[in-house]
């Protein structure tokens, strides 16, 4: 037979922290967790708490011993499994902002206004991130709270004289007719 486990006295703020979570928590991993606290702390044995939440006596009484070393930092997951680790680093999110709060036509692109594909695309040419997606892109602007407007096709002319030519009348160009009047 399994020796008995108890949770350590409360203090009276994590006996708050505890009935608020097990009543408004989002998280269910911290949510079932604070119940087995809780209950144990009641005087409830760690093969009724088991059995009466759906677990095994062995993860109750796992859980109590780390509420007692650790206190309630133990109610929330701790993945540590591992994964891919991260394309982006700080030093390329941050080139990556400071980019796009540049505008374009300093950097020698012929646009007034970034757009994510652009961004994205300069940005990986200059090798100031790794080739990622435009999602990732997307994200890290956000956060940074950056928003690209949608660009129209519209680019600036290279013609010296554009301005003179935009401004001009051209013969080609009929007067507007007038409404007939009746």
């Amino acid at each position: 037979m399994a020796p008995r486990v108890e949770t350590r006295p409360l203090r009276p703020h994590e006996g708050n922290k505890l009935v608020a979570l097990m009543r408004q928590g989002k998280d269910a991993i911290a949510v079932r967790r604070a119940e087995i606290i809780f209950a144990s702390a009641q005087g409830d044995t760690a093969p009724e708490i088991a059995q009466r939440l759906h677990f095994t006596p062995d993860y109750v009484r796992k859980v109590i011993h780390a509420f007692n070393e650790h206190g309630l930092g133990i109610l929330r997951a701790q993945y540590t499994n591992g994964g891919r680790p991260p394309k982006i680093q700080p030093e390329h999110e941050s080139e990556l902002v400071e980019l796009a709060l540049t505008p374009p036509n300093l950097t020698g692109q012929p646009f007034t206004h970034w757009s994510l594909q652009t961004l994205h695309d300069v940005a990986v040419k200059r090798r100031l991130v790794p080739d990622i997606c435009l999602e990732t892109v997307r994200q890290i602007l956000k956060k940074h709270r950056i928003s690209l407007q949608r660009t129209k096709t519209w680019k600036q002319s290279n013609d010296p004289d554009f301005e003179v030519k935009k401004s001009a009348s051209r013969d080609s160009t009929r007067p507007p007719r007038q409404a007939k009047r009746r």
